[in-house]
């Protein structure tokens, strides 16, 4: 009797281990599949046409992604600057959506690259909006992407520095940080930290690091309404595992650990969305061979592809086993890990 009670004590957690193990082998392949349609987006600040991806959440960006609005009667929430070159394309896209811009009360950008703090200042200029961002994101943000000479990055290389044209022995600029290229500089009003929450209006959004891409990209949580039902929608910045972490600029166990027992905590989400639209989950999941143009066609169709509890589950599975193999690789061959 005694071993028929250890057994049946033993049996649930063998099988949560199967389930686990499965999941993050099918996250593996939506991960792939992402990878696979991202390829055929040639012109990722080329326009885009904006739509209602389900109740009160609309895509307004541009190919491949970076801009979506969480509306409310009191005022809206902006997530994502998109590109330099794609504020007045954004601008448009809201308003052809039947939004006004000075209704934009908030524009959340999830990191401090071009890709998403481009077009800030063009649109904080346009709205009258608070832009804000994780914390560690701020001196990006607000030198263009680029910090001051001089600046010291932990574990990142010096970047070469360019020699100026008329004068070759004087270094050029300060090297740009992680991300690379310049973009108008735009000042944050609020710096978001690990929690934090942020309200318009009927919206509420809790920011939470997922540090790795930037310093402290940030994951965006918080519930769209469509008619009389709620989801929980995540928009998502960013897994960033490179082969050798041991050599990532913002990727380390501690950081790791804490974002994976927060992502747990927060499911199940029902919307899944990356940062581009490759990654959507009502994207990536949908069978077949389809291209891009299709998956999106069908989403517009059918805007309940986007709910699916099991994406946003089975990719967080994969990472972290991604992440565990790449730290048992790393460990014996660095002093920190010995």
């Amino acid at each position: 009797m005694k071993r028929a009670v250890v057994l049946s004590a033993l049996f649930p957690v063998l099988v949560l281990a199967q389930a686990s193990d499965t999941d993050a082998v099918l996250g593996q392949q939506l991960a792939d599949k992402s990878v696979e349609i991202r390829r055929q987006i040639t012109n990722p600040s080329g326009p885009a046409e904006p739509f209602k991806i389900i109740g009160n959440l609309y895509f307004v960006g541009v190919q491949n992604g970076d801009a979506y609005l969480l509306t409310s009667p009191q005022g809206h929430i902006l997530f994502g600057a998109g590109y330099p070159d794609t504020g007045e394309g954004i601008e448009k896209n809201i308003i052809a959506m039947g939004f006004k811009m000075s209704d934009v009360k908030v524009i959340l950008i999830n990191h401090g690259h071009l890709d998403q703090g481009g077009s800030a200042q063009y649109l904080k200029e346009k709205t009258g909006a608070q832009v804000m961002a994780g914390f560690a994101e701020i001196p990006f943000l607000e030198h263009g992407g680029t910090l001051p000479a001089g600046t010291a990055i932990p574990n990142l290389p010096p970047a070469p520095q360019a020699q100026q044209p008329n004068n070759p022995g004087t270094p050029g600029p300060a090297p740009t940080g992680p991300g690379g290229q310049r973009f108008p500089p735009v000042k944050v009003e609020r710096g978001l930290f690990d929690g934090d929450v942020v309200k318009v209006g009927s919206s509420t959004v809790t920011a939470y690091f997922v540090p790795g891409h930037s310093p402290s990209s940030t994951s965006f949580v918080f519930n769209v309404r469509d008619g009389n039902r709620e989801y929980k929608a995540i928009q998502f910045c960013c897994w960033e595992y490179p082969e050798d972490i041991g050599r990532a600029a913002y990727v380390n166990e501690a950081s790791v650990r804490r974002a994976l027992q927060n992502l747990r905590k927060i499911g199940p989400i029902d919307i899944y969305m990356e940062l581009g639209r490759y990654a959507w989950g009502g994207v990536v999941n949908q069978p077949g061979n389809l291209t891009f143009a299709e998956r999106i066609e069908n989403v517009k169709k059918n805007p309940m592809l986007m709910v699916n509890r099991d994406v946003f589950r089975q990719w967080t599975a994969a990472r972290e086993v991604e992440f565990d193999r790449k730290l048992a690789k790393l460990k014996g061959t660095s002093p920190i890990y010995k």
